[in-house]
């Protein structure tokens, strides 16, 4: 042992003459600058075998001492030879990896070496073959690409074993050099020079053992976000989004069957270990994954639609089985958003400097996008998913297939329009394909008798069966009418003609339809309540819209309306049952003094979850359109204030609509579909608050509609499961109470709200009770939320004594 050093590089000079000596055979002429051989080179060849032999004797005899010591000699000379004859004649370039590995395999040296390493490989015990493995990472450092060749031959020899041990290695490399901190810090390349080794000995291997990579990434991936990992495999999320970032060709080698392992239970494990990172550090990971989606060509369909069933909203009837987590949608959704906006950059910056958007398309071929390359083959598919015209997720589809059409044009421009055209069956499904042309014309010329060109070949190659081509004519037919201002609008009637009334000096009295100048202004597909809303103002001009000229009806016509509207929505919610009575309406042996009023209390019973939660969806498009998509999680109160104008609309639509409370209770009975009306319930109680807050009344009574208003929305809110029963009941205390009194029992339900948000995911089915049910004993203890209450009782003890008994 302590001669094994001397040794080691007394060898050296030995085995680089016997390289030396081969090449020197292969290419004998004169004008070779190969040095002149020693004299006993046939003795050097018997010398290298007895080497060999010598050195696998003492690898068999003690592995532990001989085997990483013999491993990093036997690469570190390797890539010695490897550099400095690569540049001797009849040396193959680099790129040429399959000669290269011919020359020195057959050289008798560097054969004998590459037998010595691997035999080494073999011999290490336990966690010792990380050494060999990280003796060859470091000499393809120093050496690549000149010992590309060595790195190719081992992998292939050992691909699962090289395989591990690389990505191991490489792993405890990066979380040396920072982890997560060099990665989002965009240094991970620079500080960890073997990541660039680990990558080109992957890509060697990527074509013959793609399985090997992909069953090792999917177990590394993994085992990160398993219980009892070590601290460098935390990092190993990091590790392998910086491995695809420098190898887009490891990213497609893996990316399908990484899709399909995201399980609810893998995505809500992710969520735990990105939500422990700064908010910095979050959004560089974001714009890390929305980078890497770009780059991604295999699979990219089944990326796509992954994505956005994430990101849709949960549904309220939640199948058996784990859940997702409430963050991992908002995460999915921010992702869809960004990509939208990344493409959108990318597609309409391609043709910067290049001479404007006629030649975007000619600049394509130079700025590949690929994934939206691997979108093309998937129009139609992309069509078929906007039509079905679901929530969200037919805005971000219509958006992308606006951005593809620019990108592909004019071929996929065309196609996208014919089959929007073919394929719709409703105006507000044909109204896609008239917004899409509206987005498209704007930088794509002749567009619409290149779509006709594409109609007219499809018809004629017998493509389409007879009743789609009799849909496409009715289509198109149906699109002139509105070209030339016969008809109605393509879309639902527009949060501005609802408010103008249709007065005599409205707009619609001078000819000005606000729908048509939206479309004519908003060259894009309307996005509520995301970065691409756009709402129009009215016209210039025009002056202010003129109040509706038409008496408003009797308090009992209002309220009868009321309730045959209520009545024929609970027939349509639970199967149309009849024999019950109208919302607000005392059932048999019931009765109650006075007017009926909407907000009264009414028995609503086996109201659809399903049905609900649509009722929902339209109160919120309805009353306050830009909130739509809102998160449902309680913001803290201080938070409430930066929506206090939308908050004051809100309100004053619930006022001037006395509908819209019952309606709200028809979605408390399907619960928990009232979940989905979050925003407005903010909103309402936000309101009420600042109103009680600053109320100079002396009693409560003095302020008849927002004392209604209070006791309606608390007593919604009990009914939806979304307070406990003693909170719930605080309600019938507000008429004896001071106004500030009000405001602070309403402060305490936000307070209860913000720490309990009102989430689909708390309820839970039972078959027993025929309906969902929340389970508040397990949400923590109520008490702190009840000491303003109980507080608010003791001081008017003389008023409300009777009451006490209800809140204890």
């Amino acid at each position: 042992p302590p001669a094994r050093r001397a040794a080691l590089d007394h060898l050296r000079a030995l085995f680089d003459a016997q390289v030396c000596a081969h090449l020197l055979q292969r290419d004998p002429s004169p004008s070779s600058a190969t040095p002149t051989p020693p004299p006993a080179a046939a003795a050097g060849a018997e010398v290298v075998g007895e080497v060999q032999r010598v050195l696998a004797e003492f690898l068999r005899a003690n592995p532990a001492a001989w085997a990483p010591a013999v491993a990093s000699w036997s690469t570190d000379l390797m890539g010695h030879l490897s550099s400095k004859y690569a540049g001797t004649p009849g040396v193959p370039h680099p790129a040429n990896l399959t000669e290269l590995l011919q020359l020195w395999m057959s050289c008798g040296a560097t054969r004998a070496l590459m037998d010595i390493y691997t035999r080494c490989l073999a011999a290490m015990p336990g966690a010792g073959p990380d050494a060999g493995v990280a003796a060859l990472l470091d000499t393809s450092v120093r050496h690549s690409p000149h010992f590309d060749w060595v790195v190719a031959h081992v992998g292939s020899s050992f691909p699962d074993t090289i395989i591990n041990r690389v990505l191991s290695c490489a792993l405890k490399e990066f979380c040396a050099h920072g982890g997560e901190a060099s990665l989002f810090g965009g240094t991970a390349a620079a500080a960890a020079p073997k990541m660039a080794s680990v990558v080109g000995i992957l890509g060697h291997l990527a074509a013959r053992h793609s399985g090997s990579i992909k069953q090792e990434v999917l177990r590394m991936f993994h085992e990160s976000l398993g219980p009892g990992r070590e601290q460098h495999q935390k990092a190993a999320v990091p590790f392998l989004l910086q491995l695809a970032v420098m190898s887009p060709a490891l990213l497609g080698t893996v990316s399908a069957e990484l899709v399909d392992s995201l399980q609810p239970p893998v995505l809500n494990q992710l969520h735990h270990h990105f939500a422990a990172l700064p908010r910095e550090d979050l959004e560089k990971a974001v714009g890390v994954v929305v980078h890497l989606l770009c780059q991604t060509s295999a699979g990219a369909y089944r990326i796509l639609q992954f994505l956005v069933d994430t990101a849709m909203p949960a549904s309220v009837i939640t199948p058996p089985g784990p859940t997702l987590h409430d963050g991992v949608r908002e995460g999915c959704d921010r992702v869809v958003r960004l990509l939208l906006l990344h493409l959108q950059k990318l597609v309409y910056h391609r043709g910067a400097g290049t001479g404007g958007a006629d030649t975007a398309a000619a600049a394509a071929a130079n700025h590949p996008v690929p994934f939206l390359e691997a979108l093309r083959p998937h129009v139609r598919d992309l069509c078929v998913e906007t039509l079905r015209l679901e929530r969200k997720r037919f805005l971000w589809q219509h958006q992308l297939l606006g951005l593809l059409a620019v990108y592909a044009a004019p071929h996929c421009a065309a196609d996208a329009l014919f089959f929007l055209l073919a394929l719709a069956r409703t105006p507000e499904e044909l109204a896609l394909a008239t917004q899409l042309h509206a987005v498209l014309s704007c930088c794509l010329t002749d567009l619409l008798p290149a779509t006709v060109h594409a109609c007219v070949c499809q018809i004629h190659a017998g493509r389409l069966p007879e009743p789609q081509v009799a849909q496409l004519f009715r289509n198109l037919a149906l699109v002139v009418r509105w070209e030339g201002g016969e008809g109605a609008a393509m879309g639902a009637q527009s949060g501005e003609e609802e408010e103008s009334g249709g007065g005599e000096g409205g707009a619609g009295a001078a000819g000005v339809s606000l729908l048509d100048t939206n479309r004519r202004f908003t060259a894009a597909v309307h996005f509520s309540g995301g970065v691409w809303s756009v709402f129009h103002a009215g016209v210039i001009g025009k002056g202010l819209k003129a109040a509706a000229g038409a008496e408003e009806p009797a308090p009992e016509e209002l309220s009868g309306n009321i309730q045959t509207f209520l009545s024929i929505l609970l027939r349509c919610c639970r199967g149309g049952r009849s024999g019950d009575p109208h919302p607000g309406e005392p059932r048999s042996g019931e009765s109650r003094s006075g007017d009926p009023h909407p907000a009264d209390p009414h028995p609503i019973t086996g109201v659809n979850p399903e049905t609900a939660k649509a009722v929902a969806a339209a109160i919120v498009e309805t009353v306050c359109p830009e909130a739509s998509g809102a998160e449902l999680l309680w913001p803290p109160e201080e938070q409430s204030r930066g929506t206090v104008e939308r908050d004051l609309r809100i309100c004053r639509r619930f006022r001037s609509h006395p509908l819209l409370f019952p309606l709200l209770r028809v979605v408390a009975a399907g619960r928990p579909a009232l979940c989905y009306c979050s925003v407005l319930l903010r909103g309402l109680l936000g309101s009420l608050m600042a109103y009680w807050e600053s109320c100079r009344e002396s009693r409560t009574a003095g302020a008849p509609w927002h004392l209604q208003a209070s006791c309606a929305l608390v007593e919604c809110l009990a009914e939806g499961s979304l307070l406990p029963p003693l909170l719930g009941n605080m309600q019938e205390i507000f008429q004896h109470v001071a106004p500030f009194e009000v405001h602070l029992l309403l402060l305490s339900v936000w307070e209860y709200l913000r720490e309990n948000g009102p989430l689909p995911q708390k309820f839970t089915f039972r078959a027993e009770r025929g309906g969902f049910v929340r389970d508040f004993s397990r949400e923590g203890d109520v008490g702190k939320h009840l000491a303003v209450l109980h507080s608010v009782l003791h001081k008017n003890v003389q008023r409300l004594g009777s009451l006490a008994g209800r809140f204890r």
